[in-house]
């Protein structure tokens, strides 16, 4: 029998193949890495993708990373990079020698508790989505809200929030829009604080008050109750690394960001059906789940959208 060869040349024109390849890349990241090995023009479409976004969420993914920086030039993560998440237990050397290098990052998540602060090594950054534990970056002293590093920055989560003891900084930041603070006690200083924040941050539109689990979700709602400002939504935060992946990509299902925002829509709707108002303004987008039922938190979606 003669041998036959398969016919690989491309079907589409090339801006068309392009398209759908990195179309396919970003909506299953998972298949990123498969179909870089599809031919060496889509290695080059794709393998940039990959490297959007970077969790380093263990030793392995670590090592291969920083291996990586040792044989690409350093304009590559300048570029690519700009989703960039640094777990806790990552070693502060290994993360200080990432964040020198990844100078495009415009969303970062930093939660090292501990170690010498390391604010100076991207202060020249513009991010605009932070989720960050305040003394690991900048060290026991208060961080300064006013530094142009803060200037973009629409979506900002302080894990270790209560330690900071003076929040009016916030007001500072002049695109903030959403506030998460990880909470694991509510007592009158917490919600003086959450009271003060809701009252100078003209710009915010939700305020996440995360906690670690759904009995404390709860018990977070009835204590938080008095400040009755439908801005404030409370959610379990168990799972941070997926929370933190899904909150890039507004649409997700997954997204904190924007079932908070559906929440606070939702109230706002009630309120001014209440008070016979029925011509409401366009909702913010939500990203609510197509079948709610079928979520764990629906139960308190029902809650705290009740008048």
């Amino acid at each position: 029998m003669q041998n036959s060869e398969v016919d690989i040349r491309p079907i589409f024109p090339p801006e068309l193949e392009r398209d759908i390849f990195e179309r396919a890349a970003r909506t299953c990241p998972d298949t990123g890495v498969v179909l870089a090995l599809v031919s060496r023009r889509v290695h080059l479409w794709i393998e940039p993708i990959i490297y959007e976004t970077v969790t380093l969420s263990n030793d392995i993914i670590r090592a291969r990373f920083c291996r990586t920086i040792d044989n690409r030039p350093r304009s590559f993560f300048v570029e690519h990079v700009k989703s960039l998440c640094i777990p806790g237990d990552i070693d502060p050397m290994v993360a200080g020698r990432i964040l020198s290098t990844c100078q495009g990052v415009v969303n970062l998540a930093y939660w090292i508790e501990v170690g010498p602060p390391f604010f100076s090594k991207i202060a020249s950054l513009r991010p605009k989505r932070l989720s960050i534990n305040i003394r690991g970056l900048f060290g026991e002293g208060p961080p300064d809200f006013a530094h142009p590093f803060f200037r973009n920055v629409s979506h900002l989560e302080l894990v270790d929030w209560p330690w900071m003891g003076d929040s009016t900084g916030l007001a500072l930041l002049p695109h903030l829009t959403h506030l998460g603070v990880d909470l694991n006690h509510y007592d009158s200083s917490i919600i003086n604080r959450l009271r003060h924040i809701l009252q100078s941050c003209g710009s915010l539109l939700v305020l996440l008050c995360l906690v670690p689990s759904d009995d404390a979700m709860m018990e977070a709602s009835d204590a938080l109750a008095i400040l009755n400002d439908d801005r404030l939504v409370i959610l379990s935060d168990s799972d941070v690394l997926e929370n933190w992946e899904a909150s890039l990509f507004d649409g997700s299902d997954a997204c904190q960001w924007d079932f908070a925002e559906d929440i606070v829509y939702q109230r706002k709707r009630e309120s001014s059906l209440a008070d016979g108002a029925f011509s409401i303004k366009t909702p913010m987008q939500s990203c609510a789940p197509a079948n709610p039922t079928a979520d764990s938190r629906q139960v308190l979606f029902e809650s705290q959208v009740t008048p």
